[in-house]
Parts: structure tokens; sequence; C-alpha cells
């Protein structure tokens, strides 16, 4: 006998599944199962108990492909495995990524249904790991190369009445880096009497 059986993970930090295992259950799945919490970069023992309890004949439903797999080469191999064992997929928000089900779809629906699934997949992760960054105490982006030293050496050279080129210069960074650095402390640069602060 043909069931469905459906699966959810947590897309983002809070978002929780409850929304996901409502919508799957009132669509048929005879039984949802989950990963809760963030499961980027680790193991999904939801995902795997749902594999294990398929079986030929069975369709795996999902709200979206986003939530059974972490990158489009992923997603494609765990649908051609589930194939591969006569189990269809039914993604309840992408019909173009379906498989095993229904009628024949467009190549060109195909493509962009997955070009599609890879920029969601992007996003997420780049999400999930300012969000972990965040909770880490790291500021996502890329580090400043005004150390705390050079913030000082900065601060000095100014309240000399050196210009932010020369500052540059000195230090081996932008006229940019220094004038943020220089912007960002506490104490406002004292130039030298009859020296203004322009650079």
């Amino acid at each position: 006998m043909t069931r469905l059986v459906g699966y959810s993970r947590e897309l983002s930090p809070g978002a929780g599944v409850a929304s996901d295992v409502a919508q799957l259950t009132g669509a048929g799945a005879v039984r949802v199962f989950t990963d809760e919490g963030s499961t980027e970069g680790r193991a999904r023992p939801g995902l795997q108990e749902c594999v294990d309890f398929l079986e030929p004949g069975d369709t795996l439903l999902v709200m979206t492909a986003a939530t059974l797999a972490a990158t489009v080469p992923q997603f494609l191999a765990t649908v051609n495995c589930l194939t591969g064992r006569g189990v269809a997929f039914l993604s309840l928000s992408e019909s173009a990524l379906c498989a095993g089900v229904g009628s024949a779809v467009d190549p060109a629906e195909v493509f962009a249904a997955l070009d599609a699934l890879r920029r969601r997949l992007v996003s997420l992760q780049t999400r999930a790991g300012m969000a972990s960054a965040a909770g880490e105490g790291r500021r996502p982006g890329r580090p400043t190369v005004m150390t705390p030293e050079r913030v000082a050496m900065a601060v000095e050279l100014r309240n000399l009445g050196r210009p932010v080129t020369h500052i540059a210069r000195v230090l081996g960074v932008s006229a940019n880096a220094v004038q943020r650095a220089l912007g960002a402390t506490s104490n406002p640069p004292r130039p030298h009497v009859g020296q203004t602060s322009a650079s």
C-alpha cells in the first residue's frame, strides 16, 4: 500500500517545524519525521530515521526541497537514491522537482527550480553562519586590518598632527581603514596648535 511519509527540518534558527508538520499531515502524511534546531553541517537523525522507514511504493513528502539537503548535488543524490529504491519524492512547493509522481515536467522548469533551490540553500547557510557568529560574539565579514596596536599608533600620530595619508603609509594600510578606525575611537584627535585636523 502506498504511503505518504513526511519530513521537515528547521531551516532557520527559531523557526521550528510545527507549521510544516501540520501541513504535511494535512496533505496526507501518515507519519512526519523531523529534525529540530539548527542542523547545518551536522547529522540529521530524523532524516536518517525517515529514509530507513520508507519502503518501495512510498512517497517522501516535504514542504520544500530545501529541507532535504544542504546543497543541490546532495539533494539530487538523495532523490536518486530514493527513486532507486522505488520511493517517489514530492515537494508541495516545487512541483518541478518531484520525482516518480505525476506527469513529465519541462526540463527548463527543472533547471529553473534547481537554480532557485541553490540560491535558497546558499541564503540559508549564510544566515545560519551569521547567526552562529553573532551567538559566539564574532562579527561576520572580513576582519579589520586595524589591530588595537595599529589603532593606538594611528591615534598617537594623528594627535601629532600627521595627515591620514601619512599614517596609512606608516602603518601599511589604506587611508580608508585609518579614517574608519579614528572615527570609531572614543577620544577625537587633538591637532597641535596652528595645525588643522584635515587630512
